[in-house]
C-alpha cells in the first residue's frame, strides 16, 4: 500500500513539475489592504516583467509566506469554477521555490522596540513605537501611556506634530515626560542593521529603537 501511495505521489509531483500550466510568480516583500466581500489583506503577485502588482484573493497552496521577503515563484494554475467574489479565479499550488530575499527594512513595517531614549538605556518597561507611512500615523507605549501622531517622512526627515497621549497614571513618570519630549523634537532618522535612530534637528541621538518584527 506504502508502495502505490509513492508511485502515485511521485506521479503527481511529475505532472505538476511538468504542466503546461505552470508559470513564475513575483511575490511582494508585504502584504496589502483589498477589499473583496469584506476588507482583508491580500498578497501582492505580478508575472516576470510586469511593473505594477496586483492583488491575490486567495492563498498559494503548500506556500508558507513569510512578511519582509521577496519571493520568485514557480507555481501550478488551474481555474476556479464559480469563484467567491472576494477570491480568485484562478487556483494557485507552489511547485518550487526558486528565489527567496529579505526586503531593505522601512521604518514602517513592523514595530520598534525602544532601547534608549537619550541618555537613559534602562526601563522597566521599554516603549515602542509603529510608524505607518500608508496612514501618515505613528503609534505605540510609552512604557505607561498609548501615543498617537501624525508623521511626516520626506527621504530621511522627519515632521511629528499633533502629539498625544492617554492619561493614566504611571510609576515612573520620568520615562513618558522624556520620551515625550523626544518625540516632539524629532526631525530625521537613520536606519542601519535593524537599528532606526530617530535624530534631532541638530542629528543629536533623541531615540533609539532595534526592529521587532512586521506584523
Amino acid at each position: 500500500m506504502s508502495l502505490k501511495f509513492f508511485a502515485i505521489n511521485s506521479l503527481v509531483l511529475l505532472f505538476l513539475s511538468c504542466s503546461p500550466n505552470d508559470k513564475i510568480l513575483l511575490i511582494a516583500n508585504k502584504k496589502a489592504n483589498c477589499t473583496g466581500v469584506a476588507p482583508q489583506k491580500c498578497l501582492q503577485i505580478k508575472n516576470e516583467g510586469e511593473i505594477d502588482w496586483t492583488y491575490l484573493y486567495s492563498d498559494i497552496e503548500g506556500f508558507d509566506y513569510v512578511e519582509g521577503f521577496y519571493y520568485r515563484l514557480k507555481v501550478n494554475v488551474s481555474e476556479v469554477e464559480n469563484p467567491p467574489a472576494d477570491g480568485s479565479s484562478l487556483k494557485y499550488y507552489l511547485v518550487e521555490i526558486l528565489e527567496k530575499s529579505r526586503a531593505p527594512l522601512n521604518i514602517d513595517q513592523g514595530s520598534w522596540l525602544v532601547t534608549r531614549v537619550k541618555d537613559r538605556d534602562s526601563f522597566a518597561r521599554n516603549p515602542f513605537i509603529k510608524i505607518d507611512l500608508s496612514q501618515n500615523v505613528i503609534n505605540g507605549n510609552t512604557s505607561c501611556n498609548r501615543f498617537s501622531a501624525n508623521i511626516e517622512v520626506t527621504d530621511n526627515q522627519v515632521d511629528i506634530t499633533e502629539l498625544s497621549s492617554t492619561e493614566m497614571m504611571c510609576r515612573d513618570i520620568e520615562v513618558e515626560t522624556l520620551f515625550l519630549d523626544a518625540m516632539a523634537r524629532i526631525a530625521s532618522y537613520t536606519l542601519k542593521n535593524d537599528k532606526l535612530q530617530l535624530l534631532d534637528i541638530n542629528k543629536e541621538l533623541l531615540i533609539e529603537c532595534t526592529y521587532l518584527k512586521s506584523e
